[in-house]
């Protein structure tokens, strides 16, 4: 059995690890950006990057790749990441695009070089919210970028998107948003409800978290919001469960983002 010091220890191995990879995300981009100024290639490199690093915090039984989710009676749009069981059979594959059921569906990630304005905000918001609608409780629906807007701005938008249909739309926002450098949000472990604050802010850099952890609050949130509720569900992992305190017992290393008066579950809607 392993001691408590062991995994102190072994979760700070994993913590320096974290902030290595996100060393070498830094490092991939500006190498790319020398090179390269198409957007879409740096998009697709950029999807490419995230992939690999976040597939090395998960099991062999759960694949990375970009493409679409089938069902019976739709096909998604293109997803930058998705993450899926492996023991369901790949419907189709070239390269590391892919088309695979629904039902293997884990979560989606939403990867964007530079989340630049509102009205681009909103877009992926709606995007997400397109795909909730369609597999509803699915698996984790995250928004990544590699460079953004501060989280004011963000949070502004997304109040924008909720009022725009409150009773339909504020179960449909996505679980993470993590904007490299600046902010993770994350949603409250009983997902997004009227019932609590829809998220959780931690500020990354000086006085806050690291891109290290940042990351790994994005590993973490793989688990929550999709393994975890799997027909046969995965345990987090115990180097992941620091994430557990962040996320509910030291409230203090997160900061509780409300609903807005005007979207509060009393206001008339």
């Amino acid at each position: 059995m392993m001691t408590n010091g062991a995994k102190t220890q072994g979760a700070k191995a994993i913590e320096r690890a974290a902030e290595h990879y996100a060393k070498e995300l830094d490092a991939q981009s500006s190498t790319l950006n020398n090179f390269v100024k198409q957007a879409g290639e740096v998009g697709r490199a950029h999807e490419y990057y995230l992939r690999g690093v976040l597939s090395r915090f998960l099991p062999d039984s759960i694949k990375l790749g970009s493409g679409f989710i089938v069902s019976p009676n739709w096909t998604s749009r293109q997803q930058d990441i998705l993450i899926y069981k492996r023991d369901f059979t790949t419907l189709f594959q070239v390269g590391d695009c892919v088309v695979v059921d629904y039902n293997a569906l884990v979560g989606t990630i939403e990867v964007k070089t530079n989340l630049g304005s509102s009205n681009e905000c909103i877009k992926s918001l709606q995007l997400i919210a397109e795909l909730e609608d369609r597999y509803q409780n699915r698996g984790l629906r995250a928004l990544y970028a590699w460079r953004g807007l501060d989280v004011n701005t963000v949070l502004s938008a997304i109040w924008q998107f909720v009022k725009k249909d409150p009773n339909h739309h504020h179960c449909r926002l996505p679980h993470v948003i993590y904007v490299r450098g600046k902010y993770l949000l994350m949603a409250s472990k009983n997902g997004i409800s009227w019932s609590e604050p829809p998220f959780r802010h931690w500020r990354v850099g000086n006085e806050g978290i690291t891109d290290g952890q940042a990351l790994l609050g994005l590993v973490y949130s793989v688990w929550e919001f999709g393994l975890s509720k799997l027909d046969h569900p995965l345990n987090t992992p115990w180097w992941l469960l620091s994430w557990h305190d962040f996320h509910g017992h030291l409230p203090s290393k997160g900061e509780p983002v409300p609903w807005p008066s005007h979207l509060s579950p009393s206001a008339d809607r």
